[in-house]
């Protein structure tokens, strides 16, 4: 069985059989009632695992979605549980439903309304203000065809010229943009959003329009970009995607049906009154990448390298961060249910005290538990799939606790599980005009028990001064890892401000656990309680106070030494981060998520800038055959950070924010 890890975002689960006779009928089917296991690409794409058949009946029955209807009403009216519905369907109390929507009905039901039959053809969910490209074009139905590496196909390929103009088909907002690098599935690509939240995802453009960027404003017919064959593309086409509200994209092929314009090579009117020039003369498609030094430093290793790319205007020049008392924005823990595996989970941060409405990143402390399977969280921006990266890795039915930066789209943020688990989300800093800094930390040690000789007895406490934890004036909160070693057995830690209420978290009976944190820090220092005995250390890796403030960015995988098949061990391994993943070129600074993969032996990694020597503490520890995820700042020594461990390992790098 594959690591988490491995695995990547957004999951759902086919029945093949049943979808390719809903394609025959023409139906405008919405994923959101299917669930297919996989993988979302760049371009959209899902990679499928098999399932049989003969898990779902035949769909001898349907029944047409209309407003306000929801699951439970929608059982009720048809004389039918809400399992056997799930089941019918593929779905789950959160597979999420729209007007237009056909679901299959098991044999037994009962309707008390009329339904549709199976022959009729349901309108499109959504309907184009205008046709997404110039003519002459042509296209068929693609939804869910396999695609290469086992992925299958989620939007429509509109064939055309290259150089044709590419068109906004509805009125919108220009809300991501990205450029092609080498290993692209989607090349040069836009996302264009209503009003209503629906999302239209272009890829493959030869090149953008001039003078649009992220956030223009456009309208419908409005030209955004040329047809090209940038990206994964075999020849020069469109891949057009439609996201109904925001949601999980929907077969685009009746949408663009509806208002075909393949015939039509004829321009509609611009807002500017003149057409753009063709991409021959254009400037390159947005910002140039930003590359990395022909000479990586030494020791340098190959990596799945993510070249910078636009995204969105997150913060205005002077923002910094405001730590806030943690408000609880998302808690299935406390109401005992799981959030399903693969399905994001929105996330509305904007809303809760201290944090301001128009904030562009938040702070979480996330909680992951009773997961029925290891696996992983990934946090991002919700006007993107779920990237392939982990936030936080967790074990089947254990409790795994870390904190993530993530970008605000919308006064929301999406937190996405690869299998079913109860998750918290509390909101600790916010973007704000007012605030503080980071200063990345080369992992400073602030305790360990094991030097005193004197482990933390059940109930016991241990607290550890400002000056030890390198609290200076100014400091509003401190990151810091923290290492669990040869409990008695599992327990809950409780840590936070000395003499006030502390926060709680479990920790397992493995001889070596961690843990990373970011926790508010006042001049009375840190106390920690342990309900059983065990040795503790803490390694301070970030102050927050006076340094420049990270800014969020979508989530980027820029090392992975599965690749290379060369596992990281005692001698540094130089890992290039500035102008990788969004990163500036001249960064100094930057917040990872690392992830280590332990094979037969127990570890802990280090990661300081390159050029320096180990530090005294590490960044994360773990015992054998476990996998766990830190996000931290780290340092950058000629735009890169070193990393070694203990023993041989393997390590996941992602970078989530920069400064």
């Amino acid at each position: 069985m594959p690591i988490p890890v491995y695995m990547g975002t957004r999951r759902h689960t086919a029945d093949t059989t049943r979808l390719s006779h809903w394609v025959r009928q023409g139906v405008a089917i919405v994923a959101s009632v299917l669930v297919v296991v996989g993988v979302i690409a760049f371009d959209g794409s899902v990679t499928a695992a098999a399932r049989s058949p003969e898990r779902i009946p035949p769909c001898a029955k349907t029944y047409d979605v209309v407003a306000g209807d929801f699951w439970v009403k929608i059982a009720q009216k048809t004389g039918v549980s809400t399992a056997a519905l799930y089941a019918a369907n593929g779905a789950s109390a959160t597979t999420p439903l729209f007007p237009g929507n056909r679901l299959c009905l098991p044999e037994a039901a009962t309707p008390t309304t009329t339904l549709v039959p199976t022959t009729s053809t349901v309108p499109p969910v959504v309907q184009l203000a205008a046709f997404p490209v110039q003519g002459p074009c042509w296209f068929t139905d693609t939804w869910l065809a396999p695609r290469g590496a086992g992925r299958l196909h989620e939007g429509v390929d509109l064939m055309a010229k290259a150089g044709l103009y590419v068109y906004a088909a509805q009125d919108g907002t220009l809300s991501k943009q990205t450029l092609d690098r080498p290993g692209s599935l989607s090349g040069n690509a836009w996302w264009l959003t209503g009003a209503d939240g629906t999302y239209y995802f272009y890829a493959h453009l030869s090149a953008f329009a001039a003078d649009l960027k992220i956030g223009s404003k456009v309208v419908a017919g409005q030209i955004i970009g040329f047809v090209g064959r940038t990206g994964n593309a075999a020849g020069a086409h469109l891949h057009f995607e439609v996201h109904p509200r925001g949601g999980v994209a929907v077969n685009p092929t009746p949408i663009v049906k509806a208002v075909d314009g393949c015939k039509n090579a004829t321009p509609p009117a611009q807002p500017s009154g003149v057409l753009p020039p063709p991409p021959s003369t254009l400037a390159p498609a947005g910002p140039a990448p930003v590359t990395t030094p022909t000479t990586a430093p030494p020791g340098a290793a190959p990596v799945n390298t993510a070249p910078a790319t636009a995204s969105s205007p997150s913060t205005a020049a002077g923002d910094l961060w405001q730590f806030i008392s943690p408000k609880t924005a998302f808690d299935s823990v406390g109401s005992g249910r799981a959030v399903s595996g693969g399905a994001p989970q929105t996330v509305r941060v904007n809303n809760l005290a201290g944090v301001p409405s128009a904030t562009s990143g938040v702070m979480l402390r996330l909680t992951a538990s009773s997961a029925a399977g290891a696996g992983y969280l990934t946090t991002h921006p919700c006007d993107i799939g779920a990237p392939p990266v982990s936030t936080l890795s967790f074990g089947s039915r254990g409790t795994a606790v870390g904190t993530s930066i993530v970008e605000v789209v919308g006064g929301n943020v999406c937190v996405t599980v690869s299998t079913a688990a109860r998750v918290k989300v509390e909101v600790i800093a916010a973007r704000a005009a007012k605030g503080v800094g980071l200063s990345p930390v080369s992992a400073a040690r602030a305790l360990d028990t094991r030097s005193s000789g004197s482990r933390i007895g059940p109930g016991a406490s241990v607290s550890i001064s400002p000056a030890a934890l390198g609290v200076g004036s100014g400091t509003q909160a401190l990151t810091a890892t923290v290492t669990i070693v040869n409990p008695a057995k599992g327990g809950t830690l409780s840590m936070g401000f000395c003499g006030q209420g502390p926060w709680t978290t479990q920790f397992s009976g493995d001889p070596v656990s961690s843990f990373a944190i970011t926790m508010r820090v006042t001049g009375a220092g840190w106390c920690l309680t342990s309900s059983v005995a065990t040795d503790v250390i803490v390694d301070v890796v970030g102050n927050w106070g006076t340094g420049t403030a990270p800014v969020a960015l979508d989530p980027a995988r820029i090392f992975d030494s599965r690749t290379t098949g060369s596992p990281v061990g005692p001698d540094q391994v130089a890992v290039p981060v500035a102008g990788l993943g969004g990163v500036a070129g001249g960064a100094t600074s930057a917040v990872l998520a690392i992830t280590i993969v332990a094979g037969a032996s127990g570890t802990a990694v280090f990661a300081v800038p390159c050029g320096e020597g180990r530090s005294a503490g590490s960044v994360v520890a773990i015992s054998a055959g476990r996998v766990s995820t830190a996000v931290v700042p780290v340092r950058l020594g000629g735009g890169a950070v070193c990393i070694s461990s203990l023993q041989s390992v393997d390590v996941i790098v992602d970078v989530v924010a920069a400064a």
